[in-house]
């Protein structure tokens, strides 16, 4: 086994310190050096190629199951479900094997934005679904206009500070986010307020429906569905977190490093094969069985089809239960 080491001479110069002053001032330094390992690139390309293929399969197969059916009896998760799946196959990025293709920071900084663009709809479809579960009339301005403002506010923050980091980098190889990082306080600020709104909000929405529905069949178990896998992506994710980061969670860098890279495959691979199954998950949940009809005597249970019927004749019955109650009374 060939054994190569490489031996670095550094010679520093500090402007403003006498010579003779240096010994006494300065006792320690410490040099960072980041390497990338060619397995690992490899390894990454791989699977986001891997994850792309399966979402566009998924995405052409839910949208063909749904055809059979009008848009109008489709359920809130199901009009969601297209928006998330097409966000999801540029979450994945195809446009990622340009960094390695263009001498450019721009495929790195767009892959962030396509990340943060993802992640933010995956939040705005929380907010919507436990808020819309419970009513059937969802006007623009009064139902999304504010759900969309309190994401977009995250989305803007979030895409600012991975983008300047990474455009930075890329223009200066001694670039440190961790000084510079000052300059953006109002922002770091803000995001976090707006993270903490944005918890308690949808911890209401949360509450509120169930508070509402966990009588009513059908509802209860769109609730307890959504909310479990829900629950299960943010606890790994917060596990995944704070393995990674630690205690470093609470530095002042913490927003864009978490969009900046991976240091290891684990953290990649768990990362993203948790977001992809959890979309592939609800794609396959929501997707009508291939006897679901309209009519069809289990328009109420989602084991079956969860398309089938109106909020309305959930709560009140269709038009057909009522007038067959009817003749029976008769």
């Amino acid at each position: 086994m060939l054994d190569f080491r490489v031996i670095f001479n550094f010679e520093i110069k500090l402007n403003g310190i006498d010579e003779e002053q240096q010994p006494r001032k300065i006792k320690n330094v410490q040099f960072f050096l980041n390497t990338f390992n060619p397995k690992f690139t490899q390894f990454e390309l791989a699977f986001r190629f891997f994850f792309l293929i399966c979402t566009i399969v998924t995405t052409c197969l839910f949208t063909k199951s749904m055809r059979r059916f009008s848009i109008l009896d489709w359920s809130l998760e199901q009009r969601w479900m297209i928006f998330l799946l097409i966000f999801l196959v540029f979450y994945n990025d195809p446009f990622y094997p340009l960094t390695f293709l263009v001498n450019s920071s721009f495929p790195l900084i767009l892959d962030g934005v396509l990340q943060a663009t993802f992640l933010c709809t995956l939040l705005l479809f929380w907010l919507s679904v436990y808020h819309g579960i419970r009513q059937n009339v969802r006007r623009f301005i009064p139902f999304y206009l504010p759900k969309i403002i309190l994401v977009s506010l995250l989305w803007i923050f979030s895409v600012v500070l991975s983008s300047v980091r990474i455009g930075q980098e890329f223009r200066d190889p001694m670039y440190n986010m961790t000084i510079d990082i000052r300059q953006f306080t109002t922002f770091r600020i803000i995001f976090y307020v707006v993270g903490i709104v944005y918890i308690l909000y949808l911890l209401f929405l949360i509450i509120r429906a169930f508070g509402e529905l966990r009588n009513m069949p059908y509802f209860d178990i769109r609730l307890k569905f959504t909310t479990l896998l829900m629950l299960c992506v943010v606890s790994i994710s917060i596990v995944i977190t704070t393995l990674r980061f630690g205690s470093g969670i609470i530095e002042e860098n913490f927003v864009p490093e978490l969009a900046s890279r991976y240091k290891n495959s684990v953290e990649f691979l768990s990362f993203y094969s948790l977001i992809n199954l959890y979309l592939y998950t609800m794609a396959y949940v929501y997707s009508p069985a291939k006897n679901a009809a309209i009519d069809s005597l289990f328009r109420d249970n989602p084991t079956f089809s969860m398309i089938n019927d109106s909020d309305e004749e959930v709560v009140y019955g269709s038009d057909h239960e009522v007038s067959r109650l009817t003749s029976v009374e008769r």
